[in-house]
């Protein structure tokens, strides 16, 4: 089996940030993001799709095989020059995909268990949800005591999670449709199945859920930096992920900070910081923000 995971997005709201590093390549001690969702696919899938950005980061950062303690994957890339949904982004990515894959985003990282779950699960196609009045940010999600998806965006108490497995049909219906507000949605293809007639099943997260850089913004980027250490037992002590950047004398606390620069005698509480210069008796907090 593949996966495919959609990398391109601009990561907008966690701008000034993103205009340094794209969003699946920010580090969480010493390594991108998206490395963390690459080592939890390995062992379910044989390959993995990768729809990257149009300058390619990361690609040049990955390269075309993922190795980690679990064993490893081939890569391949496909580019998203515009970043126009996250229907769009699979599109691009279909002449490379067998029937069934899976779909992840790049800033979401499920439990292992439900990626077993997606792999194993019968049906047409298999939503990951969870329990979370989000219904703005969302689709809500009506499943029966069957487990089988009713339909989309509606009343239900659970959303989807950007977690998927689906066949080249969706492929098929969203070559045909058009945009919503400007953006071609994976959702939409589902949808349709749905309303055809499709199996489409749907599962509840049993675990921790890792996603960052929503509509959270940094209190998200904080919440999943402390639920990722403890769920790490081999992540190094401490609240703070420093990664790179240089520090004498500073004092860093429930902080994101990482960079090729320079910290001198600062104070960093509650934020998420690049630092791409020399900066010298700082004090930020509860800030997300970026220099040089």
């Amino acid at each position: 089996m593949q996966a495919v995971i959609l990398a391109a997005g601009r990561g907008s709201r966690l701008e000034p940030v993103t205009h340094h590093v794209p969003k699946p390549l920010i580090p969480f001690w010493g390594r991108p993001f998206i490395s963390y969702l690459l080592e939890r696919l390995d062992g379910f899938v044989d390959e993995v799709v990768i729809v990257d950005g149009a300058d390619g980061e990361i690609a040049q950062t990955l390269g075309d095989h993922y190795d980690d303690r679990h064993g490893g994957l081939p890569l391949r890339y496909v580019s998203q020059p515009d970043p126009v949904g996250t229907g769009d982004a699979l599109l691009r990515a279909c002449d490379l995909l067998s029937s069934p894959f899976l779909i992840m985003l790049a800033d979401t990282c499920p439990p292992r268990e439900t990626i077993r779950q997606l792999t194993e699960i019968p049906g047409d196609a298999v939503l990951a949800t969870i329990r979370v009045d989000d219904r703005e940010n969302h689709g809500g999600v009506d499943i029966d005591p069957d487990g089988r998806v009713l339909g989309l965006w509606t009343d239900a108490d659970t959303v989807d999670a950007g977690v998927i497995r689906t066949t080249s049909r969706i492929c098929e219906l969203l070559a045909t449709m058009e945009p919503l507000r400007g953006e071609l949605r994976i959702l939409q293809g589902i949808d349709a199945m749905i309303r055809e007639g499709d199996d489409v099943r749907g599962i509840v997260m049993p675990g921790p859920w890792l996603q960052f850089g929503d509509h959270e913004m940094l209190d998200g980027v904080l919440r999943v930096m402390r639920q990722m250490h403890a769920d790490e037992s081999a992540l190094p002590a401490g609240e703070s992920s420093v990664d790179v950047v240089t520090c004498e004398g500073c004092e860093i606390r429930n902080s994101l900070v990482f960079g090729p620069g320079e910290l001198v005698n600062c104070t960093i509480t509650d934020s998420m910081v690049y630092c791409g210069t020399r900066l010298e008796g700082m004090r930020i907090e509860g800030e997300m923000t970026a220099y040089g």
